[in-house]
């Protein structure tokens, strides 16, 4: 069993020397305005004439994908805090990432997080118009559009050997970031 303990380590060493000669397979950004966010709670929004493209260049990322968010001034990790909490208490509220009770003042980002494919999904409940209130995530079309916030989106695609390792890459970036929400220990 020891061996096969071995074995599994050189492989999972292989994968990770491959990202660190090369980086990831893939890298994406998008900056969204949450003030001109539109109800698609009803609708396919991938499909919507003002998204698609967006949905289409996520549907290439299959995954494994490691992303974070990112407020762009004017607005405060504060304002965010205030807003995501008076959400969060509200009573038609989805699940929403924890907020961290300790957190840095300076840090400008609001979340990181990781998938194993399928991006786009996950970015459909970021922006609040998944169905299941009980997925957690973002929900930015509930709290965000008055506050005027503006978020860009970083992510990166991995080769598919890297499912198992993106968890760790996410757990690291998130010390490395300190968003103000999520779990992470």
């Amino acid at each position: 069993m020891n061996e096969k303990l071995k074995e599994t380590a050189n492989k999972l060493i292989g994968h990770l020397h491959n990202v660190s000669e090369n980086g990831a397979k893939d890298y994406f950004q998008y900056d969204f305005d949450c003030s001109l966010f539109q109800d698609w709670n009803l609708t396919d929004i991938r499909q919507s004439e003002e998204h698609k493209e967006l949905f289409d260049i996520l549907g290439t990322l299959i995954g494994p994908v490691l992303y974070w968010f990112e407020i762009l001034p004017p607005t405060t990790n504060e304002d965010v805090r205030n807003a995501i909490s008076e959400y969060k208490h509200s009573i038609e509220a989805k699940s929403v990432p924890a907020l961290k009770s300790k957190y840095s003042r300076d840090s400008n980002i609001l979340y990181v997080g990781k998938v194993k494919r399928n991006f786009w999904g996950r970015v459909i409940q970021h922006l609040g118009y998944y169905q299941v209130v009980r997925t957690q995530g973002l929900q930015l079309y509930h709290w965000a559009r008055p506050l005027n916030l503006k978020l860009r989106l970083h992510a990166y695609q991995f080769e598919p050997e890297m499912e198992d390792l993106v968890s760790v890459f996410e757990l690291k970036f998130a010390r490395i970031l300190k968003p103000i929400t999520g779990k992470h220990s």
